[in-house]
């Protein structure tokens, strides 16, 4: 009978804006599914010491490619700075102004007249 194991996978994001880092923040092995499901809360949870915000999800893979492997990789706390060191970035931003348009008059109103 082929069995399924799972991988907790959790990803840090920075909390106003819209990146995420590209590793993960862990990479945890279970041998079903329902084992890591239940997991999942308690781990977010520490790992939201690291990261306010974190997402998580528990991936099903064939139990055979974890056979008598126990995987639990976390990431270097210095690469989850560049969460927080964005946030504290200043950026300048020019701003730019619209001109009004006519009122009724739509963008392919003088369309026609260019001859």
């Amino acid at each position: 009978m082929n069995t399924l194991a799972a991988l907790m996978v959790l990803v840090a994001c920075h909390p106003q804006q819209t990146s995420c880092l590209e590793e993960p923040v862990a990479v945890i092995s279970y041998a079903s599914g329902a084992e890591c499901r239940a997991a999942l809360p308690s781990e977010m949870d520490k790992a939201r010491r690291m990261a306010k915000l974190i997402y998580g999800d528990c991936v099903p893979v064939n139990a055979e490619l974890l056979a008598g492997r126990q995987i639990r990789r976390t990431i270097d706390p210095v690469k989850l700075s560049a969460l927080t060191a964005t946030s504290k970035a200043r950026v300048a931003v020019k701003a730019f102004s619209a001109t009004a348009m006519t009122p009724g008059a739509g963008p392919f109103d003088s369309y026609g007249e260019a001859k």
